[in-house]
């Protein structure tokens, strides 16, 4: 791992300079780049080419700049090669597939993937959740973003450290009507990557619209986590003969 993903001097002195100019994109709140800055700064995210991580028995492998992805368990294999999404065998059932390619690694990479293109954000009142108190930012999207542009979601960070603790969000892909019904998530056990801090730890909790309530379910730990500078081989996403292409 250390060989695959070490840098020579020369390609470290290019990313310094390229760290040096760089300027934030302006539609980028305040209140959020306090809390990218939190997690290791947008403009680091900006230079990554790759992640992998492991979720239980799946392996994905995302190129960050195209959102080209690849998702492999012992009984199928997911991809997006950047116009189709595909699955493997044929004979399951990819109704849900177009949905799900992308859905973990849309929580995963929080809070950096609401820095894309075609996002707003709203500085929302304070909330409690669990016995503290949270600053919230609540990002919305242009129509024509994604699959699924009503999406809503709802950045809960620490006043102090301006780190992310909770997500919610509401889903809309399956009914293509906007929602006011949120899902909650706490993220814990963060940890440092290439100077970014990514989650180890997901756990849903039930939640009514006023309370945290209890866990729902088993948290979901990742392992095998890496960020890279350098991009994955295209090829990895090609679409394979005999997959079929999931249905929008």
């Amino acid at each position: 791992a250390a060989a695959i993903f070490a840098c020579s001097p020369s390609t470290e002195s290019a990313y310094k300079t390229e760290l040096d100019s760089y300027v934030a994109p302006a539609h980028h709140s305040s209140s959020l780049t306090s809390v990218f800055d939190a997690h290791g700064g947008f403009e680091t995210w900006s230079k990554m080419k790759m992640l992998t991580y492991r979720k239980g028995n799946e392996l994905t492998v995302t190129n960050l700049q195209n959102r080209k992805i690849k998702i492999t368990d012992p009984n199928k294999v997911i991809g997006f090669d950047g116009q189709d999404v595909w699955q493997m065998p044929d004979s399951l059932d990819a109704s849900r597939t177009r949905f799900y390619h992308n859905l973990f690694f849309y929580f995963y990479a929080m809070p950096f993937v609401v820095g894309d293109p075609g996002a707003y954000y709203e500085n929302v009142a304070s909330k409690e959740l669990a016995g503290k108190s949270y600053a919230g930012i609540k990002v919305s999207y242009n129509q024509g973003v994604g699959d699924a542009p009503d999406d809503n979601y709802i950045i809960w960070y620490d006043p102090d450290t301006k780190k992310m603790e909770w997500l919610m969000y509401t889903v809309t892909y399956s009914s293509q009507e906007p929602s006011d019904t949120y899902k909650l998530i706490k993220y814990s056990e963060w940890r440092n990557f290439e100077g970014l801090l990514l989650p180890t730890k997901m756990q849903w909790h039930q939640y009514d619209g006023e309370s945290v309530g209890e866990p729902q379910g088993n948290a979901l730990a990742f392992s095998d986590i890496a960020l890279s500078q350098d991009a994955p081989a295209d090829s990895i996403f090609t679409m394979p003969l005999g997959a079929t292409i999931a249905p929008r």
